[in-house]
């Protein structure tokens, strides 16, 4: 195998003929969607966060916290919406230019 001091996912992907992103998505584990809930030492929901990095910011902060990672259901199926079309919103009249003032300068 070649190796290369820069990428060693290059080294895989000559050797194999896979891309690099074929090669990420072998080695990343598909987890499936979730967030993580944290909460406060009194057990309140403080915050829902996407990444641990998030959850480890405000635990580094707040000690006492805790978090639970949240698992978000099976993803819905696609549906079909149907189009309707609708008449055009009713415009606005163009605004009438006002006459300039009679109105003189004050010298003090």
């Amino acid at each position: 195998m070649k190796t290369n001091p820069k990428s060693h996912s290059m080294d895989l992907s000559s050797e194999k003929g896979m891309t690099t992103r074929e090669i990420q998505s072998e080695i990343v584990s598909q987890d499936p969607p979730h967030y993580y809930e944290v909460r406060d030492e009194k057990g309140n929901r403080y915050r829902h966060c996407g990444s641990m990095k998030d959850v480890m910011k405000i635990w580094k902060e707040n000690m006492s916290f805790s978090y639970e990672k949240k698992y978000l259901g099976e993803t819905p199926q696609t549906v079909d919406v149907p189009y309707v079309s609708v008449p055009p919103d009713p415009e606005l009249p163009p605004q009438q230019i006002l006459p300039e003032s009679n109105w003189r300068k004050i010298e003090l």
